[in-house]
């Protein structure tokens, strides 16, 4: 209990840079808007973020292999629009979400042999999908949204427990079950040694290729279960749905300090501080009534801002002792 606890300290302090930032802007943010740190707000911050950020878990894990996802908002659409078409049908919706869940793991095959069978790298390979997943949903939509679903499958993304929207429920449920398994099992360690060294894994005998597979399978499967949660929040399968859904997951990895550069390094609990820093500058930029067109611009700088960092962090010509030192010869 004792190792578990300091191991639990250790990964925290590694996100204590992060934390302190969520702290200080909240406690600007409370300063400057009176609505900020009600409890009703909070949760709505959350809610809000919550497709991202079961997105960004099977992110996270892709990321760890030393590749990138950027199918992930086209498995969205196309699996949650396909789920939501046959409950309109009348099929069950237990059954329909299963049939979500497959469409996702399907696209998630597809991307994994790509990558690690055909020898594609990675963003070629899911930018591809992307446009063949968008491509079909559109296709089947015509351009129309899809609406009227049963009161029983709205409670699974628009009900509450103890007051709790189920949206936020899911999304605590499943950063923690993803934390534990990437932190105490077999193959969630594999994942970051495959991503970290992938020669030294093939020496010792693990199938590189299986685990590629296995994550990417898991990413679609993670964002059909978005997209299901979603569809049944807002009671309707737009024709557009989850636009720019990739790049709002990668930034919030890569804030929580997942490197695009290099895999194996990453962890959950920084993807989750990630995840509530953006929507935190989303919920600000909404309570200070700044444009759209601004909040645009200021979600490209984060992202920016967030991929140069991770590419200093990892660079072997940057290191804070060498920067300290040269201020220091600048200054003499």
């Amino acid at each position: 209990m004792g190792e578990s606890l300091r191991n639990f300290y250790g990964r925290l302090r590694e996100q204590m840079v992060l934390l302190t930032i969520i702290i200080v802007f909240a406690i600007i943010m409370s300063i400057a808007s009176p609505y900020f740190l009600r409890i009703s707000n909070l949760i709505n911050i959350v809610q809000y973020v919550s497709v991202y950020g079961i997105t960004a878990i099977g992110m996270t894990m892709v990321i760890l292999t030393g590749g990138i996802n950027l199918s992930v908002g086209g498995t969205l659409a196309l699996s949650a629009w396909v789920g939501a078409f046959s409950i309109l049908q009348g099929v069950p919706w237990p059954i329909a979400c299963v049939i979500c869940l497959v469409i996702g793991a399907l696209v998630g095959v597809v991307n994994g042999i790509a990558v690690a069978k055909i020898g594609i790298p990675p963003l070629i390979a899911t930018l591809a999908l992307e446009q063949v997943t968008r491509g079909l949903q559109l296709v089947f939509s015509k351009g129309k949204p899809l609406y009227g679903f049963p009161e029983a499958f709205l409670e699974f993304g628009a009900g509450r427990i103890f007051g709790i929207p189920m949206p936020v429920i899911w999304t605590f449920a499943l950063f923690l079950v993803f934390s534990w398994f990437l932190a105490r099992t077999t193959f969630g360690r594999t994942i970051y040694a495959v991503g970290g060294n992938p020669v030294a894994t093939r020496i010792a005998g693990i199938n590189n290729s299986k685990v590629i597979i296995v994550v990417y399978v898991l990413a679609g499967l993670l964002a059909s279960f978005a997209g299901i949660i979603l569809i049944s929040r807002m009671d309707s399968a737009p024709a557009a749905i989850a636009q720019g859904l990739d790049m709002q997951a990668i930034t919030a990895c890569v804030i929580g300090g997942a490197s695009v550069t290099c895999g194996g390094k990453g962890r959950l609990i920084g993807t989750f501080l990630g995840i509530i820093m953006m929507g935190l500058i989303q919920n600000s930029l909404d309570l200070l009534n700044v444009s759209a067109y601004y909040q645009m611009f200021v979600q490209g700088v984060v992202i920016f801002i967030a991929v140069s960092v991770d590419a200093l962090r990892n660079s072997d010509k940057f290191s804070f002792g060498r920067l300290v030192s040269l201020f220091r010869s600048k200054a003499i």
